[in-house]
Parts: C-alpha cells; structure tokens; sequence
C-alpha cells in the first residue's frame, strides 16, 4: 500500500486575519505544489489580512493583497488532508466537532515541541513580529516534513 501524500492543506486560527493567512502564504512560498488555503473558526467573514500582520509579510516579501476572511466549515474539513491549528484548544475543539477527521487536525506548531502561536489581534507591532517569526518557524518544519513526502 503506497502511502498518499498530502496536497491540499487548511490552516485554521479564530478570525481568518492574522494567524492563519500569515500562514497559509508562508507555507505556500515554501511548499510551492501544494494548495494551501485558510479559514477562521470564526471568522469576520470577508475582511482582508489584519494591517500588522500584512505589514509582518510584506517586510519579509510576501505579498497579503487578496485575502478575504472565510468561515470554516465541514467541506473544507472533508476535502483537505491536513489541517494546521494555531492552538491546543483549537485543535480540540475541531477534534470534538469533527470526529472522522480527528486523525488530520495537528498543531502548526508540531514539529516545534507541540508550540501553540498565540494570537497577536490587537497587541504591539512586537507582538506581531514574534509570531510571524514563530510561524515562519513551523512551516519551515512542516516544509521539510511535506517536501519529503
């Protein structure tokens, strides 16, 4: 039996305008053949990429133009094979919710000793510099582990 890789990937935070878009752009630049998208669990449907984080990407090359905010729901759960949560509780919460996909709901921060990305809405520029930084650091790991595959 050969093992199926992963192709589409869903990163999951609470609002879809921080965590998860800085996310899916950075594991997209990295993980290029891969489809990667995001959602919020919930989300303010329709807003585009916080300002601080856009600013996080853009200083570090990535462009956040396009992004509109999206609700997570079952489909999008159903058609991915990986799903990347920002926290613990998250990932608890879709595993309760969702229990026939349990099995691909994992933390981003997995290959990072299990490391939760807080969320930075509403805190200082630094705050938002340390998690692009913690979230550029998971996806290089998660870059390495999906390019082997």
């Amino acid at each position: 039996m050969t093992k199926q890789p992963f192709e589409k990937i869903l990163i999951v935070c609470t609002a879809n305008i921080c965590r998860s878009p800085s996310a899916e752009l950075i594991l997209k630049s990295k993980c290029t053949r891969l489809s990667v998208s995001s959602a919020g669990i919930k989300a303010l449907v329709g807003k585009p990429i916080e300002a601080n984080a856009g600013r996080q990407l853009s200083v570090n090359g990535l462009k956040p133009d396009n992004h509109a905010a999206q609700q997570l729901n079952a489909q999008m759960i159903q058609e991915t094979d990986l799903v990347l949560v920002m926290e613990f509780q998250q990932q608890q919460r879709l595993m309760r919710e969702y229990p026939a996909y349990s099995g691909k709901i994992m933390l981003l921060g997995q290959w990072l000793d299990n490391k939760e990305i807080n969320d930075p809405y509403g805190k200082s520029d630094q705050a938002f510099a340390l998690v692009f930084r913690q979230i550029e650091q998971a996806c290089d790991a998660w870059s390495q582990k999906l390019n082997q595959q």
